[in-house]
């Protein structure tokens, strides 16, 4: 079975590692010159994404462990600690590890493919021909296009900084922001990554510096874009994972253990890639499609809601410490159903979003 899959990053090469395995050489064709460039993450991940790769991770791309996060909207603040939850990654050396000993042509982009016997990928350097194509090729995903998958997609653009800026402690800082938020990533002892997700936000990310005095030397500057939304994702022989499916999580933006997840599904489904959109929406499109009405409440939320719902967090923050996941988010949500006073608290804006179908 010839396999191509379009995209070298993350998802692209630990699905190239997992086929490896399995006796498979596929051939990644990666439009950007270098594995790991551009780097557009925040590198921030939860520890069960470490813990359950099939590839180790090495201990070099492991920049620090975090053990917990502080919230902040205007003057109000609480945090929630949760000791060695989180990692900090180098995510450029992560993906280089993850391509290492792969077939991987580099600028070389994906343009179209056709399919009859056997399915003609054509890029801007020739025509390839394969049984199964997987496409890890981004948020803008060609494969996604030319298949014509049903994918309602929404796109948010973020900026980060990494600034020269020792951090306090092991904490991330999240202050909110609707459409996402402004974060601290603490990532050595002398530098910090500091970003934000929403419209303009160059303009946003250097006003928001300016009002906290924060005029420290910027090291180096990333920009990307995330896609959220749900829809098909595969047929029998084509397959769209990571950004290219939006399976990345609604409230965060983070796709790293979404993607990694899918891998491992999809390649049990080879001969009959439809069963790998069945069963991924089996293990995540619950959350997903809880996490997009999740968003939606958030963005379409007055100020004044957005205070009060704030402040019902602050006040219960040790049961959100308890039973918080970072990587399901609407662990937190099922909660809410157990704690009537919440209900009360938060009204229309808890059943609205547990009404979802």
């Amino acid at each position: 079975m010839d396999i191509i899959i379009a995209g070298g990053g993350i998802t692209g090469c630990y699905a190239g590692q997992l086929l490896k395995r399995k006796g498979f050489n596929p051939l990644i064709i990666e439009e950007h010159p270098e594995i790991g460039k551009p780097m557009q993450c925040a590198g921030l991940i939860g520890r069960e994404t470490v813990e359950t790769s099939h590839i180790p991770f090495p201990e070099p791309v492991i920049m620090r462990r975090i053990d917990g996060a502080r919230f902040y909207l205007g003057n109000e603040w609480f945090e929630i600690e949760r000791a060695k939850s989180a990692y900090v990654i180098d995510r450029a050396g992560l993906d280089i590890h993850f391509s290492k000993g792969l077939d991987i042509n580099t600028r070389e982009k994906v343009l179209t493919f056709k399919k009859d016997d056997t399915i003609q990928v054509t890029t801007d350097k020739g025509m390839y021909t394969c049984d199964v194509l997987l496409g890890c090729d981004g948020p803008f995903s060609v494969v996604r296009k030319t298949g014509d998958f049903s994918v309602t997609t929404s796109f948010y653009s973020g900026v980060q900084y990494t600034v020269e800026l020792p951090p306090e402690d092991d904490f991330v800082e999240l202050h909110v922001k609707p459409p996402f938020f402004f974060w601290f990533v603490p990532e050595t002892a002398e530098t910090t990554r500091i970003g934000f997700i929403g419209l303009n936000p160059v303009h946003q990310l250097d006003r928001f510096l300016e009002r906290k005095e924060i005029n420290k030397k910027i090291l180096n500057k990333q920009a990307g874009v995330i896609s959220l939304g749900y829809g098909d994702i595969a047929t029998r022989r084509i397959a769209l994972l990571g950004d290219a499916a939006c399976q990345v999580k609604p409230l965060t933006g983070g796709g790293i253990f979404y993607g990694m997840k899918a891998v491992e599904i999809v390649i049990n489904h080879l001969h009959d890639l439809s069963g790998y959109e069945k069963e991924w929406k089996e293990k995540f499109g619950r959350e997903i499609k809880m996490g997009l009405k999740l968003r939606k409440v958030y963005e379409d939320m007055s100020s004044k809601s957005l205070k009060r719902v704030f402040r019902i967090f602050k006040e219960n923050k040790n049961v959100i410490e308890d039973i918080a996941d970072f990587e399901r988010h609407s662990s937190v949500v099922k909660e809410l159903i157990k704690h009537p006073m919440l209900w009360k608290l938060v009204g229309s804006v808890v059943k609205e979003v547990l009404t979802y179908r």
